[in-house]
């Protein structure tokens, strides 16, 4: 039997985050994550003899380590870190304490004993001056505790002054300091040349996304939006500029040759976004290959995909090779194994691997995913699980590890006579245009352009942009638009927002043009202080699984579910969340929305975790209705709780097994568990903070 060939793209991006108005990055995760994953992800692909991958990077993302690298690019951020704490201005000091526990909490603050005081220290956020609290012994190692974060596997396991301050772990001096960022800084110097080395040397291949990561098809004409779904509610002056979009791809091809070495090269168009007329320019500029999601190739094919051995080969679009990711394993390593062991996790995608070999000898698997984001959520930064699987990729005989190049190579293409447009979320593009933030800023670029570029582009232009088109291209980026809308939520929202408006004010500051007042006012709405309503009233539901009565929830406290991160989940996991109490016990009920069919299987456990004055665990079995209740410490705890679950969860749980008293704060995470192995939670990341204000709610209302 002829082997799976299967095709790993590991997408290495960040947003562009040089500032033209300060001349400063505003956000220093070019740089951190140079050193925990661009680093690291080579250094585990080299470390497995014989692995072959492909990595995609951006040419705005090897700009910025190259900036970083030679010392010319300053960090808003890194700046703070660097600085002795005597010397730090107030507003420095706010950044600090504000922005140093932005780590994955279970992974970095949680096994640390320092790094917990420091987050207690900080407190829960309702604090609005925080920093006052902290001393500037508490300000140094929060500074180091905050780099350390970001150390990764391979610094960890070899670096002699990561060991020593992970040993000493407090009380660090400016010295233990400095070492660190001199040893984050070689990493980071040496980074490019050891990508343009392992794609001489043969051991991988590298492609790009073009220059600013612009969404290729909404340049195009952004009017294509509709096209993929009929419903759209798109700006009123449409963005038709497919020049532009032949400038990003090839000034990227040109920015990535000028790092990297000229060679021919595939594209993986940002955000997987693809349309007839931007496959076209991709093929004219040159591209040797290029990929989207399985949800475009479905949309593509007259039948659709009712027959997934469809989706295990390479096609061709008007002579441009293409491969189509396999979304569900893609996804599983992105928001789904970083929750298991590494060993179990590797083995259920090797596994799931083999089978698709038994239905398709010989055929084509492409998984494509952020190679960075997820492995914060990894035991040991992803690096067992990585190793391990690349091992058994190698191991099995059912299986061949392939470069996107060589898959391309060795396999017969299918000719498409069509193709749909859209993106590798829910094959459309919402996430980027229809919200009326985002409709705004597609109407702010517009017009920027109108008044500022000459039309149409020269070639010179297009061979070596001046310095306004530099600023277009960038103001182009997806980045801007995916923070705008509901879909994502961060903390740096209105940072994003200020980065775009000021992409368009230097694009008239250049052009010599006023710049109009409206680019001065955010576009970001400004983000609520806190995502929970508290309960009105004391409440006493049923407990029966499903809404018996519109007012036993009515005085109930919510929860709002924003949108997710710097990744983008498949599917959201709650739709609603609603909790109370009476004089005896804590309610709460879950709406479900992607878990609600899983819960079904007579596998599937939901278990609830609360942290507070006594930390709890629920778990729940829907199919058998058996629910226990342990300790933090894994002992069963006597407690009359009560659980349900027909068309919502609903549970009763007692004020005293909590040993809640009023005014005190708990924390709530809840998980998905199949054949007692986690496969999702909520939130995220971290907890959902709530308050129990007491039996006297109703007389003093509380409301947020």
């Amino acid at each position: 039997m002829q082997p799976l060939q299967v095709a790993l793209i590991w997408h290495m991006h960040q947003p562009d985050y040089r500032d033209p108005v300060s001349g400063q990055c505003l956000l220093p995760w070019t740089y951190l994550h140079a050193v925990k994953d661009y680093s690291e992800m080579l250094r585990i692909a080299r470390e497995v003899p014989g692995t072959r991958l492909t990595f995609n990077l951006v040419p705005t993302l090897l700009e910025q380590l190259e900036g970083y690298a030679s010392g010319q690019l300053k960090d808003l951020w890194l700046e703070a870190a660097r600085k002795d704490p005597v010397e730090l201005s107030g507003e420095e000091r706010t950044l600090v304490v504000n922005s140093f526990f932005s780590v994955h909490d279970q992974r970095h603050i949680q096994p640390h004993d320092r790094y917990r005081e420091l987050a207690r220290l900080r407190g829960d956020g309702r604090d609005p001056a925080p920093a006052a609290r902290f001393q500037l012994q508490d300000l140094r190692d929060l500074q180091v505790w905050f780099l350390l974060a970001w150390s990764g596997h391979c610094l960890r396991r070899e670096s002699t002054v990561v060991q020593a301050l992970l040993h000493k772990g407090r009380a660090f001096s400016e010295a233990d300091k400095q070492a660190l960022l001199q040893c984050y800084d070689e990493v980071v110097t040496g980074l490019l040349q050891a990508y343009r080395q392992a794609e001489q040397s043969g051991a991988v291949e590298l492609s790009f996304t073009p220059y600013a990561h612009p969404i290729l098809p909404l340049l195009c004409d952004s009017d294509v939006a509709r096209s993929a779904r009929q419903e759209a509610l798109l700006p009123t002056e449409p963005f038709r500029h497919p020049e532009d979009a032949r400038l990003q791809i090839r000034y990227g091809r040109r920015v990535v040759e000028n790092f990297l070495g000229r060679r021919p090269r595939g594209v993986w168009p940002a955000e997987g976004a693809v349309s007839a007329a931007a496959l076209t320019l991709l093929q004219d500029e040159g591209a040797r290959w290029a990929a989207s999601d399985e949800a475009i190739l479905a949309n593509s094919l007259a039948g659709g995909l009712r027959d997934r051995r469809q989706l295990y080969r390479p096609y061709l679009y008007q002579g441009l090779p293409l491969l189509f990711r396999d979304r569900e394993l893609s996804d599983r390593i992105g928001f789904v194994y970083g929750r298991w062991q590494p060993q179990q996790a590797a083995a259920d995608l090797l596994e799931r691997l083999r089978t698709i070999a038994r239905q398709v000898p010989g055929g084509v698997a492409t998984l494509i995913l952020d190679g960075e984001n997820c492995w914060e959520s990894y035991l040991d930064n992803g690096y067992p699980f990585l190793h391990a699987l690349y091992q058994g990729l190698l191991d099995d005989p059912m299986l061949q590890m392939v470069t996107a190049g060589e898959a391309l190579a060795e396999q017969e293409a299918t000719p498409l006579s069509r193709l749909a447009p859209g993106s590798w979320i829910n094959g459309d593009f919402d996430i980027w245009i229809g919200h009326h933030e985002e409709n705004t800023a597609w109407q702010w670029l517009h017009r920027a352009r109108h008044d500022t570029i000459a039309q149409p582009l020269k070639m010179a232009d297009t061979e070596n942009p001046a310095e306004p088109l530099l600023h277009l291209l960038r103001a182009e980026g997806s980045d801007w638009f995916w923070w705008y809308g509901d879909h994502h939520h961060t903390d740096q929202a209105q940072t994003f927002d200020r980065l775009f408006r000021h992409q368009l004010q230097a694009l008239y500051r250049c052009s010599g043009r006023e710049i109009p007042a409206y680019l001065y006012r955010p576009i970001k709405e400004p983000l609520r202080p806190s995502p929970v309503h508290e309960p009105t009233g004391l409440i006493k539901p049923r407990i029966d699984g499903r809404v018996s009565d519109y007012f036993e929830w009515l005085a109930a406290g919510s929860v709002d579910l924003q949108g997710g991160g710097a990744m983008h989940a498949s599917g959201q996991a709650l739709s609603d969340l609603f909790y109370g109490y009476d004089e005896q016990f804590f309610y709460l009920r879950i709406d479900f929305s992607s878990w609600q069919q899983e819960l079904t299987a007579g596998d599937a456990a939901l278990e609830l975790r609360f942290s507070g004055q006594r930390p709890l665990q629920l778990r729940f079995a829907p199919a058998s209705g058996r629910l226990t209740v342990t300790d933090g410490g894994g002992r069963a705890v006597a407690a009359a709780a009560q659980a349900a679950y027909r068309s919502v969860f609903e549970l009763a749980l007692p004020l005293k097994a909590l040993g809640l008293a009023p005014q005190d704060n708990f924390a709530l995470s809840c998980y998905l568990y199949r054949s007692g192995r986690e496969t999702g939670r909520w939130p995220d990341h971290g907890e959902i903070r709530l308050c129990y204000r007491g039996i006297e709610l109703t007389a003093q209302h509380w409301f947020a």
